[in-house]
């Protein structure tokens, strides 16, 4: 079977504003289609998309997540650190981790971690007290920040880096002890936005040991907009050696439209065989869509 290790959904924002459940509706994922894939992990984003009473939106969010993950825990399991992932793998269940995108979403660091959070995005789309957005200023960390990245990483939390600006990015990289991902970002040389990221910002998250992972969103891929322009953005990370570096952060139901023939999660082995077909070994192929990220949480968690 095909393995799968996505660093980004945010699955659970659409269950809650339109209805339905994470094991199965008409988004582009839940976990009977996850099913698939084996081993599977799945990173479930909270994302309030709003400055308007966030902290009490993600909390609800949250409580419905972990709830939704209880309820099917015949299929799935909440994991809080490496062990459970690796744990959840030998049960031949999903395993899923929780991530909050933007922390002025949370009250304490302390109450996210008893919430089961163990990934942290600084910031989503908004400036906030921790630092700039990649769409906002480029202002770095406030003290504030610098602070708030010390602890969280001390606490045990994964620090992503997608949505921050690019000064609060490398000023992230020189307070922060172990390694930092960009979840879902793409490259800026194939596609010129300011969400991805430049071959420099790659280049150093290989050197701390961590990595970036490919966003399937149209806008963040350019070219055609297809599983040609998905490859061109693995294939330049790869180029500044990122064998070790590259995984998946598809941002499934977190982006409008998905490129041609990836209409969702199950379209993904579509993805896997392309990259065979274009001659690249298997053992590659499982790195990207298991191993790397795989890793990569061994370290940071």
């Amino acid at each position: 079977m095909i393995p799968f290790f996505d660093c980004h959904c945010d699955t659970i924002s659409r269950v809650m504003n339109e209805g339905g459940s994470l094991r199965k509706n008409g988004f582009h994922t839940d976990l009977e289609r996850l099913r698939k894939f084996a081993p599977c992990s799945q990173v479930f984003a909270v994302c309030t998309e709003t400055n308007e009473h966030s902290i009490e939106k993600a909390e609800a969010m949250l409580r419905r997540l972990n709830r939704q993950i209880e309820e099917n825990s015949d299929i799935v399991m909440l994991c809080l650190n490496f062990h459970d992932i690796k744990k959840a793998a030998d049960l031949g269940k999903i395993a899923a981790l929780i991530s909050i995108e933007g922390c002025e979403q949370i009250s304490s660091l302390e109450s996210a971690y008893d919430n089961g959070v163990r990934i942290l995005h600084p910031t989503w789309n908004f400036d906030n007290e921790l630092c700039c957005a990649a769409v906002g200023s480029n202002r770095g960390l406030t003290e504030k920040g610098r602070a708030f990245a010390v602890k969280a990483q001390s606490m045990g939390f994964a620090l992503d880096m997608s949505h921050i600006s690019e000064r609060g990015f490398w000023d992230t990289l020189e307070v922060c002890e172990k390694p930092v991902i960009a979840g879902h970002s793409n490259a800026k040389a194939v596609c010129d936005v300011r969400r991805n990221l430049t071959d420099e910002q790659f280049k150093a998250l290989i050197l701390i040991g961590g990595g970036a992972g490919i966003n399937l969103y149209p806008e963040f891929l350019g070219l055609g907009r297809d599983i040609k322009a998905v490859i061109a953005h693995i294939e330049h990370f790869l180029s500044l050696g990122g064998e070790k570096a590259v995984f998946l952060g598809c941002d499934f139901d977190g982006i409008e439209c998905t490129p041609n023939e990836l209409g969702g999660v199950q379209e993904l082995d579509k993805l896997y065989n392309e990259l065979l077909k274009q001659n690249y070994p298997e053992t590659l192929v499982r790195a990207l869509f298991w191993d790397n990220l795989y890793d990569i949480m061994g370290k940071m968690l």
